[in-house]
Order: C-alpha cells, then structure tokens, then sequence
C-alpha cells in the first residue's frame, strides 16, 4: 500500500515497507500500534472498532487505551495495565474529567478533539511531576476509529512512560518539554 501524504513535519521512515512516522519509529510499542493500526486501515482513512481484535496485539495490551466521546465528554472505555500503573489508579469507565486534574484536563481534551475533528492521528508527547516527585514523560499515540469512515466514534491510544535517566536520555541536545503541554504532531 502506498504511503499517504503528510501535511506536518514527521514524514515518513521507512521501517521494511511499512511508513512509521519519524517521531514514533524508535518507539516500540507506538510504532507497532501504529502499523497495526495502518494495516486494519486499509484503504479507509480509518479502521472501525471491530477491525481491532485484542488477541492480535496481546503484548499491546498493557499500553492501551480506548477513549469514547458521551454527550461533549470523553470517558476511558478501556485502560490498559501499564497505564493504570503509571496513573496510580484505575482508569477504565471513567471520565476524563473525573480523573485528570483540572490544570492538564484541558490539553487532554484538546488532544482528543483535534483527534474527532481533523480525523487524524496524532503523536503527543507531555512530561508530568508524579505525587512522588517524580519525573515522568509519557508519549501517546492517538488514532481515529470510525464505523462509517467519516465520523471519528472512538480513539485507540499507546502510551509508553520514560522515567529517570532515561527522561534525560529521551530529549534531543537543548530540547526540553514544558510542563503538561509538551509536544503535538500529526502522523
């Protein structure tokens, strides 16, 4: 399959013969969402939900997330045990609202809206402060799926943390991550 044009930076590197996007082709987990999400896409500018079968990814499955919009708010259908981890707790049939502090809510809607409106996958990358004081950058992989290939109805997300040393190792010379907002590229 052809690799479609990409309007933003994060073209395309060449991993066999599959695109992955620049920005996630050293990130295992990301990239490997990525082509299968690619894959079940087909010609389609997205998959549909039922076009993702769990037992296709097993080892994907801690780092996953399903995220619904009800009503103008986003709740997590799905949370994966990774993520669960890294957040201290449960997830999974919450609201976002309900579990993301006021002051990171917004840019965590915003990322999911720009996902519903521009049909669009795109790659974040935030750093936070836990309660523990501890640094912490998580880097996602947002993904559009929809049952009539026109209206996003769903989002598949990855989500890998870097803690640490490897924090430090993760950023370019002289790059740095600001607090919540971070970084937002279209794949």
């Amino acid at each position: 399959m052809a690799s479609r044009p990409h309007a933003l930076s994060g073209l395309a590197a060449m991993a066999g013969n599959a695109a992955v996007p620049v920005v996630i082709a050293n990130n295992t987990m990301l990239s490997a969402l990525w082509a299968y999400w690619r894959d079940k896409r087909g010609s389609r500018s997205m998959p549909c939900r039922s076009d993702i079968d769990p037992t296709e990814i097993p080892r994907l499955l801690p780092n996953l997330q399903l995220v619904e919009r009800i009503d103008g708010r986003f709740r997590y259908r799905l949370s994966g045990t990774a993520i669960v981890a890294a957040y201290g707790r449960e997830l999974t049939g919450k609201f976002v609202d309900e579990v993301i502090p006021r002051h990171r809510l917004a840019i965590a809607e915003m990322h999911y809206t720009t996902v519903y409106e521009t049909r669009r996958a795109i790659f974040v990358r935030n750093k936070y402060t836990t309660t523990k004081s501890i640094d912490l950058i998580a880097s996602r992989c947002v993904l559009p799926l929809s049952e009539d290939d026109r209206n996003v109805t769903m989002l598949l997300m990855a989500q890998t943390f870097e803690h640490g040393l490897h924090v430090v190792a993760g950023l370019a010379s002289g790059s740095t991550l600001a607090p919540y907002l971070g970084e937002i590229e279209f794949l």
